[in-house]
């Protein structure tokens, strides 16, 4: 996980691109859908795959692996 510290800013960390994900899900979406969505702003895969890791550790966003959908809990 990538954190913020005096060299690395909150918005370039794994938290700060983990805030700008789930502010992207309004309704139930894909993941490929999600990161199209949210590559835009500064960020890489790993970030995005760090974000949705936090997200989904923290019971904030599910997750169907089947389907690959991502929704707000």
């Amino acid at each position: 996980m990538i954190t913020p510290n005096k060299f690395i800013p909150f918005a370039e960390s794994s938290l700060g691109h983990a805030e700008k994900v789930h502010a992207a899900i309004e309704q139930p979406i894909s993941i490929r859908d999600l990161y199209k969505k949210t590559s835009s702003s500064k960020g890489s895969i790993e970030l995005f795959l760090y974000a949705i890791d936090i997200l989904h550790l923290s019971n904030v966003i599910q997750v169907d692996f089947t389907t690959g959908i991502v929704s707000r809990c």
